[in-house]
């Protein structure tokens, strides 16, 4: 053979080795997440899938200046957190959606079994404080706790059934 075609042949062979694509779990929030995967092959499994969803929520929330406890109806959303397998994003967190940002409000949380924990965190110029919370069957409770931007403390409890 010659020398040509052993260079040509050498080079279409590592072209197809090359192109094999690895099978496996390419979403990072999976608990079996391969990051030498190239191609998913449905595999993924995933903790939290049953809290996933919309729930009809209802909270009471107090806070300056009048420390009244105001209430309130809407609903929340929890999604997966980005390449976090045990976090979830709560949207419309104490139902701040309505900021005249347009933005919507997620705080993240720690799920393990049925407990939820919020770290401190801080979003859109409100720091969130350590609160805690559970689900039950179709249901979730948890607290809320946040400093406005002016230093205020709001805190109540929120509880609502999953839609």
């Amino acid at each position: 053979m010659k020398k040509g075609q052993l260079i040509i042949l050498t080079l279409i062979a590592t072209l197809f080795l090359g192109a094999c694509k690895k099978q496996g779990c390419t979403d990072c929030n999976a608990t079996n997440y391969n990051t030498e995967a190239t191609e998913d092959d449905n595999s993924c499994q995933f903790l939290n899938e049953a809290h996933l969803g919309t729930y009809a929520v209802e909270d009471s929330i107090t806070g300056p200046p009048t420390m009244d406890w105001n209430y309130d109806a809407y609903d929340i959303v929890l999604v997966r957190s980005n390449c976090a397998p045990n976090n979830l994003i709560i949207s419309n967190y104490a139902n701040k959606n309505n900021d005249f940002s347009g933005t919507i409000f997620n705080v993240e949380c720690q799920v393990d079994n049925n407990t939820i924990t919020i770290s401190p965190q801080n979003v859109q110029g409100k720091s969130i404080r350590s609160t805690s919370g559970y689900f039950s069957t179709d249901s979730i409770n948890f607290e809320i706790e946040y400093e406005n931007e002016l230093g205020e403390v709001f805190y109540g409890r929120c509880y609502g059934i999953k839609n």
